[in-house]
């Protein structure tokens, strides 16, 4: 499986943390995650900054998972993908906000790529954690949370492939965030 340039990914967070905008903030993480994803087989960018016909919720990322070739077998076939390179941990509200957004769209599944994790992250069924827990118990939705330490220990994309696997694994067998 191909390598990830170590170098890039530390540029790509280094130029969002220092961006002169929240939208450039954004879009240079969001660039991250799609470098990230575009180097798997059987997946590509569908669309970015998709708005819904009222212009109420917006997706950052749409991934096509070709999952007949994809390593995401286990995974929508559109993987929605919200970023957020925020200073602290997201909070509980904009956890809901991301699971509204998966629920709307009927989704199973998603990706949340916060560069500091969210509240509580460590501490069980507490704070942001406990709205992941209950959508995949109310909704079935599965909602995959990535944070910067985890990206920047990526060397391949064996390595991003096995760290999104065990956290699927984790939260639908375990119901934990580990």
């Amino acid at each position: 499986m191909p390598n990830y340039n170590k170098l890039l990914i530390q540029d790509f967070l280094r130029r969002s943390d220092k961006a002169s905008n929240p939208d450039a903030k954004g879009k240079i993480f969001e660039d991250l995650v799609v470098y990230l994803m575009k180097k798997l087989r059987g997946i590509r960018v569908e669309e970015r900054n998709v708005l819904d016909n009222t212009n109420a919720q917006e997706l950052d990322i749409v991934f096509r998972n070709l999952r007949h070739i994809s390593p995401f077998d286990f995974l929508d076939p559109y993987i929605i993908t919200e970023c957020k390179n925020e200073a602290v941990p997201l909070s509980s509200a904009k956890c809901r906000e991301f699971v509204a957004k998966l629920r709307s769209r009927g989704a199973n599944s998603g990706i949340l790529v916060a560069s500091n994790g969210i509240a509580g992250q460590k501490k069980r069924y507490k704070y942001a954690n406990s709205v992941i827990i209950d959508a995949l118990t109310a909704d079935k939705i599965k909602l995959i949370v990535i944070d910067r330490n985890e990206i920047l220990k990526l060397n391949s994309t064996r390595d991003w492939v096995k760290l999104i696997t065990d956290k699927f694994l984790d939260l639908t067998l375990r119901r934990a965030m580990d």
